[in-house]
């Protein structure tokens, strides 16, 4: 009889720990279930935000192409270029239904883009920047080789095989860059030649080298730029004035007068240059970021657009 009892309560101490086991299972499960609902949930706000500060940045833009400025002398330069000085125009906190978006804006002609700069412009960027020419050399033939779709390897450059010996952990891929953290991939850039580079280089957009807003080792990267023309460029600036065109920053150029030595080479210098840049913001990229509150993974839009005049075009975008 006491067995009997003694199976019984055993019984039930096993069906109440399986009614536990059960029950706490249930409750982990909802619980993850809570939180992945909750992240989505905050993702999808945190997405509209971005959504509607983008609408409301592309409003401003837009305004700035259809309102001509007149007045003061950075009015009348904003008249000729609209999106003048747009890293701290448009830069900023921007409200959406009461929620905080931060946007940062960047002038793309202030950039060159990895992937459509050519060997020579890529060796004499990094030239500028390294101060070693066969470095240099190396690195734009690599980057090629990475970029390109054959695989046959340029004098200084590398392909597959080349990875493969050197125990790389990422292989060329023979194609465009998709971000320009990619290129930390590439045989011969060190973490150190990435810091130094990146802030110059982008994949994104299209726009032509703006002479007026430029930093140096991009303008330096101009096929036909001389130390001569930099110089000009950069006088230019410091005196407050604005580039107009091309012939600008070749003294004698419209007016044909005998020009310095090393300050115009000829048309042919102008037609290259001309080829490449422009005086004004063509094209912004805009990163937006969102978040919900302090604890929440943040949400980054990144969003490419052109100046269309009148319209501001959103060229491309990316989450």
């Amino acid at each position: 009889m006491k067995s009997r009892r003694g199976f019984a309560l055993l019984a039930a101490l096993w069906l109440v720990v399986a009614i536990a086991s059960v029950a706490l299972q249930f409750s982990i499960e909802a619980h993850e279930r809570r939180t992945i609902g909750l992240l989505a949930s905050e993702r999808g706000i945190q997405r509209a935000a971005a959504m509607g500060a983008l609408a409301l940045t592309q409003a401003r833009l837009e305004q700035a192409l259809r309102v001509a400025p007149s007045g003061t002398n950075v009015q009348r330069l904003r008249a000729s270029d609209p999106w003048l000085d747009a890293d701290s125009n448009y830069s900023g906190p921007v409200l959406v239904d009461s929620m905080e978006v931060d946007v940062q804006a960047r002038d793309l002609g202030e950039k060159l883009n990895i992937n459509s700069v050519n060997e020579t412009e890529l060796q004499t960027f990094f030239s500028f920047l390294l101060g070693d020419y066969s470095k240099s050399t190396q690195l734009a033939q690599t980057i090629m080789d990475w970029r390109d779709v054959d695989s046959m390897p340029r004098p200084s450059g590398a392909e597959r095989d080349a990875y493969i010996k050197a125990e790389m952990l990422a292989l060329p891929t023979n194609g465009p860059f998709r971000e320009i953290e990619e290129l930390q991939n590439v045989m011969g850039i060190t973490p150190e030649i990435y810091a130094v580079a990146s802030p110059y280089l982008t994949t994104h957009g299209s726009a032509p080298v703006n002479l007026n807003t430029a930093p140096v080792p991009v303008l330096r990267s101009l096929p036909g730029m001389t130390d001569a023309t930099l110089n000009r460029i950069l006088q230019m600036r410091s005196q407050g004035r604005r580039i107009e065109n091309v012939n600008d920053i070749f003294p004698g150029a419209q007016n044909g007068r005998r020009p310095l030595p090393g300050q115009l080479a000829g048309q042919a210098v102008i037609n290259q240059i001309n080829a490449r840049a422009g005086v004004n913001t063509t094209q912004l990229e805009l990163t937006i970021t969102s978040r919900v509150g302090p604890q929440a993974p943040p949400t980054k839009l990144i969003a490419v657009i052109a100046n269309q005049r009148p319209q501001a075009v959103v060229q491309y975008k990316q989450w």
